[in-house]
């Protein structure tokens, strides 16, 4: 009988990717709020109780949470992952958490006799849906090859990228880099709009330019159709922003625009956007106009 398999956490993101496994499959369901459960236990899933409860069941655990004080919580706290671990099970955190959090984790699953790689995702709800995320890995590269059969079935672009710890200082560079290009398309539109030009004449030229890229694209979809629900949200984003830019205060990069950007987007976020989508900083110029 093939082993089961485990998925935490089924936000946005998690159920998505959860839904591709449950398809070839056996696989054990945790989430908080247990009506985001409903799609993957109509798709064959086993629903658990616990975290501890999957990590029973299961010689492979995938998770996908909020931030390091949620991944903490399902881990080691009460009837947490940790506490029914089984030596030989690998631990797949796909959330987005800081590079400490996850060494000091993996330094206590080794303890257990258990591997955790750390396999932060970029691709967003879209790529979720779609199964062509970007899946950036750390740790060690014999748990990376056992688990990768089952990353392909989630993304597309399948990279390992050194030790433990590594996967997450990856995804932080590069959310840094999507996070300045989304503000800096947000405010260029803004300003076109301000100046007299339109949507389309700007979609036309900047969608086919140097100034092309993928946040733009994004912007103007989502004010085009006045739709903000989240895919990927602004408390994301902005938490992402942070551990962006103490990464670069430790090391002691001097990051101005990452600075100016967490900034501003953190007066965006206590606006009260924070559960919108990351694309909403385009409407910061509202209430000044």
């Amino acid at each position: 009988m093939e082993e089961s398999l485990g998925f935490i956490g089924l936000g946005v993101m998690g159920q998505a990717m959860a839904l591709h496994l449950v398809k070839s499959h056996p696989v054990t369901v945790y989430n908080r709020t247990r009506e985001r459960c409903q799609p993957l236990l109509q798709a064959g899933a086993q629903l658990a109780d616990t975290p501890a409860e999957v990590a029973s069941r299961s010689r492979c655990i995938f998770l996908m949470l909020k931030d390091d004080a949620a991944v903490s919580e399902v881990v080691e706290g009460s009837s947490g992952v940790f506490e029914a671990i089984c030596p030989g099970t690998i631990v797949v955190d796909h959330s987005t958490i800081s590079p400490a959090s996850t060494r000091r984790l993996a330094h206590a699953a080794k303890i257990r006799n258990v591997q955790w790689l750390d396999a932060p995702v970029t691709g967003g709800d879209i790529g979720a849906r779609e199964a062509t995320l970007t899946i950036m890995v750390g740790g060690e590269a014999a748990a990376f090859e056992e688990v990768q059969p089952y990353l392909k079935e989630m993304g597309r672009r399948i990279v390992y990228v050194g030790a433990v710890g590594q996967g997450q200082t990856l995804k932080l560079v590069a959310n840094l880099v999507s996070g300045i290009n989304l503000m800096a398309a947000s405010e260029g539109v803004r300003l076109g709009l301000k100046l007299g030009l339109s949507w389309d004449t700007m979609d036309e030229v900047m969608s086919h330019g140097t100034s092309q890229s993928y946040e733009l694209s994004k912007i103007v979809d989502r004010m085009r159709r006045d739709n903000f629900v989240p895919g990927f949200s602004v408390e994301n984003r902005y938490k992402d922003l942070k551990l962006a830019l103490e990464l670069a205060r430790q090391v002691g990069f001097n990051a101005d625009l990452t600075e100016r950007a967490e900034e501003l987007y953190r007066e965006h976020w206590q606006a009260g956007y924070g559960q919108s989508d990351e694309a909403s900083y385009v409407k910061r110029w509202d209430e000044s106009e």
